[in-house]
């Protein structure tokens, strides 16, 4: 076994035996069953946005969606470590609604977006590069005020959020990117994957018969794949290298479960995996301060995704 691959392992070991607690694991997994089954089965989101469907009400959806699982990670926490510190920071009060808010920011743009280009010119020539703006627009949305934040509060103790390749090695995280094709290719026969993916096929009817259509799919997956970065540097950067510093460990698990919220509205299968990939690559940044390898393989799988849904589309 490569050296590095021995020192990853070795890093989920030591968080495993030395930090984490079987029944605040249990507890966790108790929590997210039940509000992944409440989403899933009684559809909470879409209801909600159908009888409250206004721009605020549509922000503050999104808000409380994130912030009830990454607030019950805490008090999970806090309650089976008997540690109560947390909560009495003024920090940890204003990161706890700010994360969130930050976030729900973005979705909203999101969203947002579709009823903005009812004002633009019609035409899939120009929805196509409206929704690769809107791309751009929503990653800055979670750039520009975690950018702020890092200035005033972290410049100097750390790089942007680990925007660092020190001591940086891609071949774990591409054994890791390996180990998910098959995983990947099993879930791309699956209806509700195929519901879902490609996501370009959602720039309009495309053909990849036609020269044009083909042009607009692939350039839109750059800006798709380019999302993944910031995604990464809001979930495992900030949520974790910000926190970490003064929180230590208790910042872990919940934000995988803040990440497990994220992927409401996506397969079953991909929202329940979030928590696990989201929980290991959070390790990873922690230990290594880098969120290098978790970009390769979010951005692979991603890719990976699109890729076999297209396949299954074309054959």
């Amino acid at each position: 076994m490569p050296k590095i691959l021995k020192k990853i392992i070795s890093y989920l070991k030591d968080y495993v035996i030395h930090e984490l607690k079987p029944w605040y694991l249990l507890s966790i997994l108790i929590f997210l069953f039940v509000y992944v089954f409440l989403e899933y089965y009684f559809h909470c989101t879409y209801w909600l946005d159908l009888k409250y469907h206004d721009s605020f009400s549509d922000l503050l959806i999104q808000f409380i969606i994130y912030l009830i699982p990454f607030a019950i990670g805490f008090l999970l926490y806090s309650f089976h470590y008997k540690d109560w510190r947390n909560w009495q920071s003024s920090l940890f009060w204003f990161l706890l609604f700010f994360a969130p808010f930050v976030f729900s920011l973005r979705s909203f743009i999101n969203f947002f977006s579709e009823d903005i280009y009812s004002f633009l010119p019609s035409g899939r020539t120009a929805y196509f590069y409206f929704r690769c703006l809107a791309v751009v627009i929503r990653d800055l949305a979670l750039l520009i005020p975690l950018y702020v934040y890092w200035q005033i509060k972290d410049k100097g103790k750390m790089p942007l959020y680990g925007f660092t390749l020190k001591n940086f090695d891609t071949k774990p995280y591409l054994m890791m990117l390996g180990l998910m094709i098959p995983l990947v290719v099993l879930a791309s026969y699956q209806s509700d994957f195929l519901s879902q993916y490609p996501k370009g096929f959602h720039l309009g009817p495309l053909s990849m018969d036609n020269s044009e259509d083909q042009i607009y799919f692939f350039i839109y997956e750059l800006f798709y794949g380019f999302d993944f970065i910031f995604i990464e540097y809001f979930f495992r950067g900030f949520l974790l290298l910000a926190f970490f510093r003064h929180f230590g460990w208790s910042c872990l698990l919940p934000m995988a479960c803040f990440y497990v919220a994220i992927h409401f509205g996506k397969p079953l299968g991909e929202t329940v995996s979030s928590f696990f990939g989201g929980t290991i690559l959070g390790i990873l940044a922690i230990r290594t301060g880098s969120i290098a390898g978790g970009i390769i393989v979010h951005m692979g799988v991603a890719w990976l995704m699109e890729y076999t849904a297209l396949l299954q589309n074309m054959f």
